[in-house]
């Protein structure tokens, strides 16, 4: 191409960036085919500086220069900081690269020289490698302040402190308080401090983003890499689609992440009630032991009432402690309840002779001082194995 063919090209592109800006905001689910007046401030001097800059190259030969790349360095802190996802910006410099090539295509006949192509093509790496870099670190930042930001918004709500409503967030009427436990992982073991803080960090963000993509509404989170808090949005008077929600979501995100899960729920119907609600689903989650479930308090009515500590706790924890030196007697015992006192399916249970089970009932109550075959023996005993866990 000549001079003057270059010097065409940079006079076409003002229209150019009109074109990609049309082109973008067709195709972007952000804008709905209507480009608001930033675009065409913010947008059209971007293409067009990364059009005079491949001008340029292509006319000198050269590669594109540091004070020409602060630009985009500087409009990717821009969108990083306002959250536009990385695949959109990049969709955007794509369209004008491609815009570019077929006013370079138009002004050769059809027929541009090969170094031309070239040119292009690394202006276009060495714009988005600046670029991108820039987002994704701007982006990063923004996205931990939110999330810190949320967090603070859950603590303040669970130690019932009365809070303005947040600009960035529609607060509900009601809320689900979804109590988490996550296993640990093996990364969360491994390397130094820096490395295990690191992994533990990376697990949470990571259950956070799949518990967030199964969970509707403005969701609130404060979670560590070993478990936290969800407020889910709900209404005063029904709880149960937060509840099923959450039952749906925390197997799914085991499953994605392979990190387990165990959970309990409680509702707040307004919001001064979320302390209470989130006491409730922390005690609940104490009581439950199985990974990939969700307990509510109809499901644990005797062993969150046994775990309120009075004068008796410690007495009643004492029974269960005399049997920690005896596992058969303590089989027994939690066979024979898990039967329903049936001494003849817990032998069967146990492989052992009816007999044996009535000789080891015996040895319980000597142990103990509460008969299982008596009806105070087996409350007593019931509550001592519910506070034992």
């Amino acid at each position: 191409m000549s001079q003057l063919s270059w010097r065409g090209f940079e006079h076409r592109l003002p229209k150019l960036g009109e074109r990609t800006i049309r082109r973008y905001v067709e195709t972007s689910p952000h804008y709905r085919g209507k480009a608001p007046a930033h675009l065409h401030l913010h947008m059209a001097h971007t293409v067009r500086e990364f059009g005079r800059m491949f001008a340029r190259a292509a006319r000198e030969g050269s590669e594109p220069r540091e004070d020409e790349l602060e630009l985009f360095r500087q409009r990717g802190r821009e969108r990083g900081a306002e959250g536009l996802p990385v695949s959109e910006f990049v969709h955007a410099y794509l369209l004008a690269a491609e815009e570019m090539w077929a006013e370079v295509d138009d002004l050769s006949g059809g027929s541009p020289p090969a170094e031309t192509t070239a040119v292009l093509l690394n202006c276009l790496h060495r714009v988005l490698n600046v670029a991108v870099q820039a987002h994704q670190k701007e982006f990063q930042t923004a996205d931990h302040e939110q999330r810190e930001a949320a967090r603070a918004l859950v603590r303040r709500l669970a130690a019932g402190e009365l809070v303005p409503e947040p600009a960035d967030v529609r607060l509900a009427p009601a809320y689900g308080v979804l109590a988490l436990r996550f296993a640990a992982d093996p990364a969360d073991s491994v390397g130094d401090a820096v490395g295990r803080h690191l992994a533990g960090q990376r697990k949470a963000r990571l259950l956070l983003q799949h518990l967030h993509r199964e969970l509707s509404g403005d969701v609130l989170a404060a979670l560590d890499p070993d478990g936290g808090l969800l407020l889910l949005p709900s209404t005063s008077d029904s709880p149960e689609a937060a509840l099923n929600e959450a039952r749906q979501a925390v197997p799914r995100a085991h499953q994605t992440t392979g990190v387990e899960i165990t959970g309990a729920f409680a509702h707040a119907a307004e919001l001064s009630h979320i302390p209470a609600a989130v006491a409730e689903a922390e005690r609940l989650l104490r009581l439950n032991s199985v990974p990939d479930t969700v307990a509510v308090l109809a499901d644990h009515l005797f062993e969150y009432q046994l775990n309120h500590d009075s004068a008796a706790t410690p007495q009643l924890r004492a029974l269960a402690a005399r049997l920690s030196g005896e596992p058969d007697l303590m089989t027994t015992l939690r066979t024979y309840f898990a039967t329903d006192f049936n001494r003849r399916e817990t032998a069967r249970k146990l492989h052992v002779h009816p007999n044996t089970v009535d000789n080891r009932l015996s040895r319980i109550a000597n142990l103990t001082g509460a008969d299982p075959r008596t009806a105070k023996g087996l409350l007593l005993l019931g509550a001592s194995l519910g506070l034992a866990g």
